[in-house]
């Protein structure tokens, strides 16, 4: 059976945002172009409601890539992301929204609504449902340390990040700024840069070996 994972992400306080619409579907057009043409998603993202938005990744594996990407695009909003990992029906027909389903779209639903209710303890991002409660388990802590400390991460910070990963240079990255190298790599150290890379890379290689060695 081929497993998928389904990412379904709602932007927090949208009713807030101005000129949302045009903002949301800018981004996601962005993003989409991106994810395509790099072979991280199946077909476009697709709008499920005002603020809500979804996709089907092309393996499981591309998930820690795909929600790097959604946090640092869309900020400053802050997204909610769920992820259902399952099989997929009608997966390549488009728009998503229409014709797709299947387990792992009722999973990525099962853990938004449980991200909508949060937590009293401390504020949750992102949630994981993948039938597999090991792996749920320790993919939800290693995301719920990483989520706490990008709540910390500045608009400045954020710039250099992009500026950075656009470019997959410091150099390049600091002439695209106008700064200096050491100012690059200052932002990326306390905008916790390091961290995300190190996240994306582990739970990549977490995902790979939980849902290829159980096909």
């Amino acid at each position: 059976m081929n497993r998928y994972s389904v990412i379904t992400a709602d932007i927090v306080g949208s009713r807030q945002i101005e000129s949302f619409r045009l903002k949301r579907d800018r981004t996601l057009r962005r993003v989409s172009q991106s994810h395509l043409r790099r072979k991280l998603i199946v077909s476009p993202y697709a709008v499920m409601a005002w603020d809500e938005f979804q996709a089907i990744l092309t393996l499981p594996e591309h998930t820690p890539r795909v929600m790097l990407d959604l946090r640092r695009l869309f900020y400053p909003s802050h997204l909610w992301i769920a992820v259902g990992v399952g099989a997929v029906s009608e997966a390549r027909r488009r728009p998503v929204n229409r014709y797709a389903g299947g387990q792992a779209f009722e999973r990525a639903r099962l853990a938004l609504e449980r991200l909508n209710r949060n937590s009293p303890k401390f504020r949750i991002l992102t949630g994981f449902e993948s039938g597999n409660q090991a792996f749920d388990r320790v993919a939800s802590t290693i995301y719920h340390l990483h989520d706490t400390l990008l709540q910390s991460t500045t608009a400045k910070q954020w710039k250099a990040i992009n500026a950075l990963m656009d470019s997959r240079s410091q150099e390049v990255a600091a002439k695209k700024l106008g700064v200096d190298v050491s100012t690059v790599s200052r932002a990326l150290k306390r905008g916790h840069y390091w961290h995300m890379v190190e996240t994306t890379e582990t739970m990549q290689a977490l995902f790979q070996q939980t849902f290829h060695l159980h096909k």
